[in-house]
């Protein structure tokens, strides 16, 4: 999730809200009805990962939004288990995931996400990634051609310029304190170094400011069967969207109506038929 420069504040509900924060808040027996199943831990390149697995069949991975964690895709998981062995990783830094020195880059979480597909003996899989998970798929897709098959992106870029003007300026003055007394609550509350806030959000934000950078060379050599998705108003401009999906050889488009850079939050329903379409044929 990257905050817009417009509405920062609503941008930081909105993820939040993806993220778990209103089940916390829900009274317990809501919680314990939507409680996701115990949670596993891999050591992968330095860190200790955080993952769920939930259904049978093919393998299909989730990788969240930037400064989130795998609860963002509460709304695909009951339709999507039905379908697919779903890996829900909460990427380096995030979530219920440590940190390691250096910095934090698409790369590297891809990387970490090839460990984590060892570790489990998957070979091949699927995966949907949502903004900084989009952006980490398509590092997969360039770099480890025979491990993905198909790859779905919810607002991904190729260059920080991908965003919309007013957010490319938030991104460039931001700090941790930007996001908001409920981002910091929500991150420390799950996370496993809870005095590591300022830290992390300083990687997230240099990241976004910096990255990705993927080449047209890089693109088109992707081979894997590709979505590319956002919404019809979202913080990726829809040229980038559209220069994204024309970059890729054969890969789809598809702008979801009436939703923002929350669609998977927005249009639950619409987006996950779609998905699940794409991904069974």
């Amino acid at each position: 999730m990257r905050a817009p420069g417009r509405a920062a504040s609503a941008a930081i509900a909105l993820a939040w809200a993806l993220a778990g924060a209103s089940l916390a808040a829900a009274p317990p027996a809501a919680a314990a009805l939507h409680a996701a199943p115990p949670g596993r831990y891999a050591e992968v390149n330095g860190i200790r990962m955080y993952y769920e697995v939930r259904g049978s069949g093919p393998v299909l991975v989730l990788l969240h939004g930037g400064a989130g964690n795998g609860m963002q895709f509460n709304r695909q998981v009951p339709a999507f288990e039905m379908h697919f062995r779903l890996i829900v990783p909460d990427m380096c830094a995030q979530g219920r995931s440590t940190d390691r020195p250096g910095p934090l880059t698409y790369h590297a979480m891809a990387e970490d996400v090839i460990a984590l597909m060892n570790v489990l003996s998957v070979k091949r899989f699927d995966l949907m990634g949502w903004s900084d998970g989009g952006d980490t798929g398509l590092d997969l897709a360039i770099h480890h051609k025979d491990r993905l098959r198909r790859l779905v992106t919810f607002g991904a870029n190729f260059s920080p310029s991908g965003l919309n003007p007013a957010d490319v300026a938030w991104n460039d003055t931001a700090t941790a304190a930007a996001f908001g007394d409920g981002m910091r609550e929500g991150w420390t509350r799950l996370s496993p170094e809870p005095d590591h806030y300022e830290a992390a959000m300083q990687k997230i934000l240099v990241m976004w400011r910096t990255l990705p950078r993927f080449t047209a060379a890089e693109l088109h050599s992707i081979q894997a069967r590709v979505l590319v998705c956002a919404g019809d108003h979202d913080l990726i401009r829809r040229e980038h969207t559209e220069a994204l999906a024309r970059a890729i050889p054969g890969a789809q488009v598809w702008f979801v109506p009436g939703a923002s850079h929350g669609a998977m939050l927005e249009k639950p329903d619409e987006v996950n038929a779609r998905v699940i379409e794409f991904l069974s044929h």
